[in-house]
């Protein structure tokens, strides 16, 4: 089975504008501002790999963005290069009292450098986003289908995440997630942000395992994420 040593807690891209220190797996009823984009570059490293990520958000119409996810994966002896694709209508904006929901697809292909075996991945999602103490602190809810195949076998599975978001100030965030996905593995995660440059630069790091198996399986992150306009 083509997957990331890591497994479940690397289940999938999910291919989002999320930023490490934000959610990584559970998605948000937003997108980035009308005309820019958002630029997000993190490692993660788990015990025997090391995943370097690209994924970048455009939002071209307004209420829709639209993105591109590049990932190599290196350790194990499963060296692999993932490509997604993916595009997020939002249905209605969360506000200080109003919840907010939106619809999300993705499609990524992997390949396994050593044997070229390639593998399909597709996510469906609905988000929801509630606030639960004005826009300081949310609750991002997640319900998909997630489908995988490659040479040797096929799994659809439900995707359900759940995640707080805290910002402490302008500058300061936090974040609390779990999430699961293919064969229905439990994980969670837990996240830090700082923005250097008000909507442009933001500085993050994040730590999480699966349920149950946290001296075999877990991962940190670090990264950076930019929002330039055109």
């Amino acid at each position: 089975m083509i997957r990331y040593a890591a497994c479940a807690l690397m289940v999938c891209m999910n291919i989002h504008s999320a930023q490490a220190g934000r959610p990584i797996e559970t998605d948000d009823a937003s997108v980035t501002a009308h005309r820019t984009c958002q630029l997000d570059f993190w490692t993660e490293t788990a015990l025997e790999v090391r995943q370097d990520n690209f994924n970048g958000g455009f939002n071209f119409l307004g209420n829709s963005e639209f993105s591109l996810g590049l990932v190599a994966v290196h350790g194990n002896q499963e060296d692999q290069s993932l490509v997604a694709l993916g595009y997020k209508h939002i249905l209605q904006d969360f506000t200080e009292n109003s919840t907010g929901f939106g619809l999300a697809a993705s499609r990524e292909w992997g390949r396994l450098k050593f044997n070229d075996e390639s593998s399909q991945e597709t996510l469906l999602t609905t988000i929801a986003s509630v606030p639960l103490h004005g826009t300081d602190l949310l609750l991002h809810l997640n319900l998909g289908y997630l489908q995988y195949s490659d040479q040797t076998q096929s799994d659809n599975s439900v995707f359900k995440a759940a995640a707080l978001d805290y910002s402490f100030n302008e500058r300061v965030g936090f974040s609390v997630e779990t999430y699961s996905g293919v064969n229905d593995s439990l994980s969670w995660r837990v996240g830090a942000r700082y923005t250097l440059i008000p909507d442009f630069l933001q500085v993050d790091a994040s730590y999480g395992s699966d349920y149950g198996t946290f001296q075999e399986v877990r991962a940190f992150t670090i990264g950076f994420g930019i929002t330039p306009g055109f």
